[in-house]
């Protein structure tokens, strides 16, 4: 066994909404502290992931029940995998196979890439994400992820749950913030996320013996029957994903929050509850503090963003030659995610938007699948970022023509604007520069 000092550390935050007993409580924070316990990283990177002993359930609503606890920020797990990972960033220089108490070192590649934001002011920038410590996390970002879920909690979406957020001794800072680390529960006792459907274990089996047993039991909870390796199988458990994923950002933006990473690797399946929940939540943020227009195209571009990173997954290299143009367009993830957030809309007006979406991803698909070979085999990760779809443009391209759907939803009912399409336009001109003649280009394609 890996054996490490144990941490120093106080808990900040509990939450009382659980019937847990007082020694699983302590059971987990013992393993946050490395108390005589190595923390159980299933997945590369900083969250271990721990079966209950017994389930828990929500003092409010005996039937809400969770099965295991996530901890994030309590180390690094960054070992030498075949797969899936060599095409994923490096975390850690000193790579090893076993786990890691957490570091104080800057985790680099997510400071430096740009994701798209938009300003106070309602106009389109980039923005970059905080500056993070590898395998670990700063106290506040923890507490963030526990007030967020207890949020989504008290609303009843489905979420992890809060249970405490501590603070690690000065020996653990970074860049003058203490370290923390937040555990939450996990409606679900398996930790595999959805991507593994889309461009993971999913797509070959016997890839993960254990995911394939979970997947069986997703497809057996959403009543889809036949061969897990058929790619008409796989993309209508897809296509029922992503109408369920559409409905859970429709109700987290009712929660006045915004910022969540609509990643498929962020939402996890629970069949125990039968139902898709929520899992990361250390970067969102509450929306209250936001003027109007900012408010309501924060709200759009968590639905942007889910699509956007959704449909660029289906460019990933592993999913390269698993799915076909025809079925993608008849299965339609995009179509699905979108009704799934907007249930009033008909699918007959939603297909026609989607499709607009698909002319400008569609190019880019082929030219990944002609260069799928050298993409896998021979080009390193930084020349696969210059192959990215540019995400920039379709984020505007999005934004733009879903605009007019908030208008008759819920959320577009919660956060009043008075954003014409006029100035939608004006607004990806000013961002755009010379790329706005091809998104007005792409704008005034007839809708098929």
């Amino acid at each position: 066994m890996n054996m490490h000092h144990k941490l120093n550390y106080t808990v900040t935050h509990s939450f009382d909404g659980l019937e847990i007993p007082d020694e699983e409580r302590r059971r987990l924070l013992d393993i946050a502290s490395w108390n005589g316990h190595v923390p159980t990283f299933n997945r590369r990177g900083r969250g271990a992931w721990e079966q209950l002993k017994e389930p828990v359930a929500l003092k409010s609503d005996p039937s809400v029940t969770f099965r295991a606890a996530k901890l994030k920020g309590v180390g690094l797990w960054n070992p030498i995998l075949p797969g899936d990972a060599e095409y994923s960033n490096k975390l850690h220089d000193d790579a090893s196979n076993d786990p890691v108490p957490p570091l104080t070192d800057l985790l680099e590649y997510l400071v430096t890439y740009p994701h798209f934001g938009i300003s106070n002011e309602g106009e389109y920038r980039y923005a970059y994400s905080s500056p993070s410590p590898i395998g670990g996390i700063v106290h506040e970002r923890a507490h963030r992820e526990f007030w967020s879920s207890e949020r989504l909690i008290r609303h009843g979406v489905p979420s992890i749950a809060p249970l405490a957020v501590i603070e690690y001794d000065d020996t653990l800072r970074f860049q003058d913030q203490p370290m923390g680390a937040v555990i939450t529960l996990s409606p679900g006792s398996a930790s595999y996320r959805i991507s593994e459907i889309l461009f993971g274990a999913g797509l070959l089996r016997g890839t993960d013996p254990v995911f394939d047993t979970h997947y069986d039991g997703i497809r057996e909870c959403l009543g889809i029957e036949g061969d897990p390796d058929d790619e008409r199988v796989r993309l209508r458990v897809i296509e029922k994903l992503a109408r369920e994923a559409g409905k859970l950002l429709h109700d987290f933006s009712l929660t006045e929050m915004y910022r969540y990473s609509g990643d498929w690797g962020n939402f996890v399946y629970s069949v125990e509850s039968k139902q898709l929940f929520l899992i990361d939540l250390d970067s969102v943020q509450d929306i209250n503090h936001l003027p109007a227009p900012a408010k309501a195209m924060q709200a759009w571009r968590d639905l942007v963003s889910a699509i956007y990173r959704m449909v660029g997954k289906i460019g990933y290299p592993t999913a390269l030659d698993k799915y076909t143009l025809e079925n993608l367009m008849e299965f339609d993830p995009i179509t699905a995610k979108i009704k799934g957030y907007f249930p009033e809309v008909p699918e007959s007006e939603i297909r026609p938007l989607a499709r607009r979406l698909w002319g400008y991803f569609i190019p880019h698909l082929f030219l990944l699948k002609k260069h799928r070979d050298a993409i896998r085999n021979d080009w390193d990760g930084d020349r696969r970022k210059t192959y990215k779809m540019d995400h920039d443009l379709f984020y505007i391209l999005a934004m733009t023509t879903l605009r007019p759907l908030f208008a008759r939803s819920q959320v577009g009912e919660k956060y009043r604007h008075s954003i014409t399409e006029e100035e939608m336009w004006a607004k990806a001109e000013r961002f755009l520069g010379e790329r706005y003649e091809y998104f007005a280009y792409l704008m005034r394609q007839p809708a098929l």
